[in-house]
């Protein structure tokens, strides 16, 4: 069975209930305007499958009218389990049974799929399902570099909603327009008020809980550079964050806590922000905050270490915010970093534990469980910094944590797509890994395959029988040997002189290894199968449906760049390394493909994200090319590799 998430219990019936122009929806007579909405949310997915429109009725419980050819919402106590449902199919009637508007919707979800699985001749089935986690969310990063329009917003709460995930979060840094804050907001394409309102209203009718997550205390680069209130900041105008680039402004500018103002200011924010959720949670982030104690407040460095000035802060926060009636949220890196402090945070406080990479361990979650202390655990799509997606990592990643915030009674399961390197990574490379997200979050006993989930994804999101397309995007994630965010190393050094060194290592030096390890060979291998990836995914059947247009460009683009990044790294391992390999083009031929590239990528940038930082991708990929040029003005350096 190819359904996703794949139900907790689910009996196979002879027969097939066969959907016609007589079919109709038929909601019960208690049932309210949100459920009206899941009707003709299934009608219109219904219609997308058969072309026809199916009517929509609402009757009395004892209309005798019900006994044939419907799709029948029907309440049941379901035993109190709000997200429940039971979906019976027989030869003469579909029955949704829940106790809530979530309940129908989930049924509704799982019969979306059945219908585009048999394309409305649906076998017999008994299905009765409930998550495994009640927290089911996705976080998505809208302030490093892409900023959606409001349409792709929508078009991703749908999505959600019909794989069943619950929560919604936002990560925002500066894309909110809030009053006298201008000077931040102005430059970004930033939402308004009036826009987060109504998003917030349609992730209601959809389900789905929009949870406000905003920076608060690390991460506030364009608060904190701003002339009206970089005096709040930690580090003064000499720190090694002043240039910007994408790493600068991840790693620096976090807020001064010794000032006793930095907290008026934050709370300051936070009340224009609240007003705009129905949602009691918030998440506050105070992530990373590398400089802690490093500038502004030594002196209090002097009295306190570093975890109790990081808690000083934190909880003072918290409880602002707990006597406002919110439930408050941190990522968890920071307080488990310092374990000897954990019994010092508000208790009340869910920790967000986030763990992105491979190995994830019984250690990654028990920390907080051992504390008592209430968390959400925390994988990703794994699309940060990179063209594509690493697909072998963030299904590894995900399958673990969920397992293992299940083991350790983990309250939630949010997967994560962040936006380092300025969101270069295309957002239709992330559905993969959102839905394999939501299928974990919702049944954590599914032991399927990737191959098989590559199938389902395949054959249930993008109507490919072949079932072949996630399983060519994962093929294209394995020829990503030198990874964007390398090369935005590389063009940091040589244009802003910026190496950075994390944790005594020189991010420059590592980047450039990396860059020297990969063979010739290796890279124009992948060069050769980027091109074949390409074809096979322009005769894949996805690319004749007009809904999925945009997406197949955007794995076009993804394939292109991706060989363009490997061709580009050879070119520098020959003109600025020395080594003796033979790239593919000259570098004027290079920079003319990627500034071709560019135009297209461009065109998809604005398709559905705003203008944004667009501006940042262009000027660095102008450089790279400049770079390229000025090569056939010097002669080569060779040196035995």
């Amino acid at each position: 069975m190819y359904l996703i998430p794949l139900p907790s219990k689910l009996t196979a019936q002879d027969g097939l209930f066969l959907i016609d122009h007589y079919t109709a929806i038929v909601l019960d007579e208690a049932q309210d305007d949100t459920d009206l909405e899941t009707a003709k949310l299934l009608q219109l997915e219904i219609k997308k499958v058969i072309a026809m429109t199916l009517p929509i009725k609402k009757v009395l419980r004892s209309a005798g009218t019900l006994a044939e050819n419907c799709i029948y919402f029907e309440y049941d106590d379901m035993d109190g389990k709000k997200e429940a449902y039971r979906l019976t199919v027989s030869s003469h009637k579909i029955t949704i049974s829940a106790c809530s508007n979530r309940g129908f919707l989930y049924g509704a979800a799982t019969l979306i799929q059945l219908c585009r699985l048999s394309r409305g001749e649906i076998g017999c089935v008994d299905i009765a399902d409930e998550p495994s986690y009640a927290n089911r969310g996705y976080m998505l990063d809208v302030s490093r570099g892409r900023v959606p329009t409001m349409d792709s917003l929508k078009a991703l709460v749908d999505r959600l909603a019909l794989y069943k995930i619950n929560q919604l979060q936002l990560y925002m840094e500066n894309c909110l327009r809030l009053d006298g804050f201008e000077e931040i907001w102005s430059q970004t394409d930033p939402f308004n008020p009036e826009e987060i309102l109504e998003l917030d209203s349609y992730c209601n009718v959809r389900g789905i809980e929009l949870v406000p997550c905003i920076a608060t205390f690390g991460h506030l680069y364009d608060l904190l550079r701003s002339e009206g209130f970089g005096k709040y900041r930690e580090m003064d105008d000499t720190s090694p964050g002043e240039t910007f680039t994408w790493y600068n402004r991840m790693r620096y500018h976090i807020i001064n806590v010794s000032d006793p103002d930095s907290l008026t200011l934050i709370k300051g924010i936070l009340d224009q922000y609240m007003p705009l959720f129905r949602s009691n949670k918030i998440n506050i982030c105070c992530d990373e905050t590398f400089d802690l104690g490093k500038g502004k407040s030594a002196s209090m460095a002097q009295k306190m270490d570093y975890g109790e000035m990081y808690l000083c802060y934190v909880n003072q926060l918290v409880e602002y915010l707990q006597n406002k009636g919110k439930d408050v949220m941190i990522w968890g890196d920071i307080v488990k970093s310092h374990p000897e402090h954990l019994g010092n945070l508000n208790a009340q406080v869910t920790c967000l534990n986030w763990y992105y990479e491979y190995g994830a361990t019984d250690e990654t979650v028990k920390i907080f469980s051992d504390k008592g202390l209430k968390q959400y655990v925390c994988p990703s799509v794994s699309g940060y910094s990179r063209l594509v997606n690493a697909y072998d990592m963030s299904f590894t990643n995900i399958r673990d944590m969920a397992k293992l915030g299940n083991e350790y009674h983990a309250e939630g399961f949010l997967n994560t797509d962040w936006g380092d390197c300025g969101h270069i990574n295309m957002p239709s490379l992330a559905i993969p890994g959102m839905i394999y997200g939501a299928a974990q979050g919702w049944n954590v006993k599914d032991d399927r395959d990737f191959a098989t989930i590559d199938q389902a994804i395949s054959l249930v999101e993008y109507e490919d029988p072949g079932k072949s397309l996630v399983g060519l995007l994962r093929e294209l994630s394995h020829q990503d040997i030198i990874i964007f965010n390398n090369l935005a190393f590389f063009r940091d050094y040589k244009i802003y002189n910026q190496t950075y060194q994390d944790f005594g290592i020189s991010l420059y030096e590592k980047a450039k290894e990396e860059i020297m390890q990969a063979s010739e060979d290796q890279l124009k291998t992948a060069v050769t199968r980027c091109s074949e990836i390409f074809n096979s995914l322009k005769q894949n059947n996805m690319g004749s449906y007009a809904d999925h247009q945009e997406e197949m460009l955007e794995y076009y683009l993804a394939a292109r760049g991706v060989a363009l990044m490997q061709e580009l790294t050879l070119v520098i391992k020959e003109r600025e390394y020395g080594q003796d390999v033979r790239p593919l083009d000259a570098p004027y031929e290079l920079a003319a493909k990627l500034e071709f590239w560019l135009m297209d990528y461009c065109q998809s940038w604005r398709t559905g994200s705003r203008e944004s930082e667009l501006h940042r991708i262009k000027e660095f990929v102008g450089q790279i090319c400049s770079i390229l040029r000025k090569y056939c003005k010097v002669p080569l350096i060779k040196i035995n590799s």
